[in-house]
């Protein structure tokens, strides 16, 4: 962990965080090293710290390409927008959406929750994994940016 808050780096390994104009607060919910297998982690929240999936937020999750909380950050976003008796397996395929990144397009696969204006998308960018979950905001128009310090950055509880 450096002095920023933000796990040592692996190679390539970048957290990513909705650009500066996020109008609400800027939360760290947790992060993570695996000293043994050098995966890290790191999830940040933009929105009310209090969970309220129907109202707007964002979530970020940024992990090193191939660590396998990625696969549990993505079925818990999922699990954040369903019942217990509505197993993931019910959401629709999903689309692709293209957002930027460090001013880059990233293209993104996007399921969007029933009705709703929630949703869930997984992507890379370069050597980091990033899952996004939000609601009431278009994901499409996510601007995401590189940060190298959480220290601006809530404390989520």
């Amino acid at each position: 962990m450096n002095d920023h808050g933000i796990p040592d780096s692996a190679e390539g390994f970048s957290v990513f965080a909705v650009d500066a104009d996020w109008p609400q607060s800027r939360q760290v919910m947790g992060h993570g090293h695996d000293r043994v297998t050098g995966d890290m982690h790191v999830y940040l929240r933009f929105g009310s710290p209090h969970f309220d999936p129907e109202a707007a937020h964002v979530q970020v999750y940024s992990a090193s390409s191939g660590n396998a909380e990625t696969g549990e950050a993505l079925g818990r976003a999922f699990e954040d927008y369903h019942y217990p008796e509505e197993p993931p397996s019910d959401v629709p395929a999903s689309e692709p959406v293209t957002i930027t990144a460090d001013g880059q397009p990233m293209t993104l696969e996007l399921w969007r929750i029933g009705s709703t204006r929630r949703w869930v998308a997984r992507g890379r960018a370069g050597s980091t994994d990033v899952v996004l979950s939000g609601a009431e905001i278009e994901p499409s128009e996510l601007n995401l940016v590189r940060v190298t310090d959480l220290t601006s950055f809530s404390p989520l509880g």
